[in-house]
């Protein structure tokens, strides 16, 4: 299994643990899930869990929303190209980098304005 669908798994998992009330047709779900996670993994997840943390934070803006700390660049990289499952240095939650949706169109440019000092001298050449 990739890197990116275990740590999708993992963070799907997540959700679906820390919902307010667990429902029973979740609970199959969740067992679903924890099966296809690697035991290590999970078990360092279980542990954070058992601490009252979050076992897994998404990555925003190269920074870890589980702590809010900067994470560094090769991180980030390593996590795009799915090469590794990574930790965040200060908090050792599980990063997880939301798969990018297509980015918005750019906006088209505005047009130039025209200083008011040219646009009096227009005014006055056409009379």
């Amino acid at each position: 299994m990739k890197v990116k669908e275990i740590m999708k798994n993992l963070f799907e998992l997540q959700t679906l643990e820390f919902e307010g009330t667990v429902r029973a047709h979740n609970q199959e779900r969740i067992a679903d899930l924890r099966k296809t996670v690697p035991a290590p993994i999970l078990a360092h997840y279980d542990r954070l869990g058992d601490q009252g943390k979050k076992g897994i934070a998404v990555l925003r803006n190269q920074t870890c929303s589980g702590c809010h700390m900067r994470v560094p660049l090769a991180v980030v990289m390593n996590l795009r190209h799915g090469e590794d499952v990574c930790l965040c240095d200060n908090c050792r939650r599980y990063l997880y980098l939301r798969e990018e949706t297509a980015p918005a169109p750019a906006p088209a440019p505005a047009p130039a304005r025209v200083p008011a000092s040219r646009k009096k001298e227009a005014v006055l050449q056409e009379s």
